[in-house]
């Protein structure tokens, strides 16, 4: 008898310790804990030195409760998100680049979509493209060298602080969608996927990671072109968002943060920044996530890697400056 309880106690101590464990880990991870317990990263500042100073037309003004050293202390952060083109190892330029304002505070993400035509200027290279500096810092030292050269040139480009970043190729993308069982989204217009043959109607409709992956880079079929397909992969960005907090996917949420970075090619975000922020997600709404692109306007200019003339999105200072001091 008296072993008897002695064995449930054991085990009553053992539950109780148990639960109060996770309740800890729960606590901890909550967002506005678990970011502002430590010091943010600092991956990259604005560079103004005399060869890599931002384009002109770029207002020179940091994104709102950006920097690891704000008196907000980790509860608004910038994480950079990187799609690059390439398969197997071959070396690769950007074809999707966004940059998240996150507000644990409020609950809130302003994604800033940035063309990957955007005319900048790259050191000992001058005015060319953004989505060049990726391939210029691979070919100079391979992939971690990429993303630290595409990092820099966000930086300067919207003079911020960048504290996190992901990047993923075409095969994570795909693979992760498919993980997922697919991504539901929702069409404004019918979209015709061109190297697809077939149109995705309005409306709602799921989508395999091919399509998804499709849709994302469709473009020629837009009326608004790039600027269309921003749209769509910002889009799907809140898609996935969504799917990752479906009871399906939040019953088996570990195995998918691991399966998540071994989609990602690289990123400083540990397993435990995922989880923080997917805690985020949870009380996060339709209205949480603000989406705006880069004002500016289409130009051509001799470009110095190519040495012809190339298609160029011009970067807007006056009304990126509005559009910053109202959403950002």
């Amino acid at each position: 008898m008296r072993r008897s309880r002695k064995i449930l106690l054991i085990l009553s101590s053992v539950f109780i310790l148990f639960i109060a464990t996770g309740y800890l880990i729960y606590y901890k991870l909550q967002p506005i804990h678990h970011f502002s317990t430590a010091p943010l990263p600092i991956l990259v500042k604005p560079n103004h030195d005399a060869d890599s100073e931002p384009s002109p037309s770029v207002p020179d003004s940091s994104l709102s409760g950006s920097g690891a050293t704000s008196t907000l202390k980790g509860s608004a952060f910038n994480l950079l998100i990187l799609g690059i083109d390439a398969r197997d190892t071959e070396n690769s330029r950007t074809d999707v680049i966004m940059l998240a304002h996150v507000d644990i505070a409020q609950s809130t993400v302003h994604l800033i979509s940035i063309p990957r035509d955007t005319r900048v200027k790259l050191p000992q290279v001058g005015y060319t493209k953004i989505n060049h500096a990726h391939v210029l810092g691979e070919i100079q030292g391979g992939n971690q060298a990429g993303t630290q050269a595409s990092l820099q040139a966000v930086s300067n480009l919207c003079n911020c602080t960048i504290n996190y970043y992901v990047k993923t190729n075409f095969v994570g993308f795909e693979h992760f969608i498919n993980t997922l069982g697919g991504i539901n989204v929702t069409l404004p217009a019918p979209v015709k996927l061109t190297y697809a043959h077939i149109t995705l109607p309005a409306g709602d409709q799921k989508l395999n990671g091919d399509l998804a992956l499709k849709l994302v880079q469709e473009r020629h079929s837009l009326g608004e072109g790039d600027n269309g397909r921003q749209e769509n992969q910002a889009l799907m960005l809140k898609s996935i968002v969504h799917s990752l907090l479906q009871p399906s996917n939040i019953a088996r949420f570990p195995w998918l943060v691991q399966q998540a970075k071994q989609d990602l090619l690289d990123t400083n975000l540990t397993d435990a920044d995922i989880i923080s922020l997917s805690l985020l997600a949870k009380n996060m709404n339709a209205q949480s996530i603000q989406y705006v692109q880069i004002p500016g306007h289409s130009g051509k200019f001799m470009d110095p890697l190519v040495h012809k003339e190339l298609y160029y999105w011009i970067p807007n200072a006056a009304a990126w400056a509005e559009i910053r001091s109202k959403d950002l």
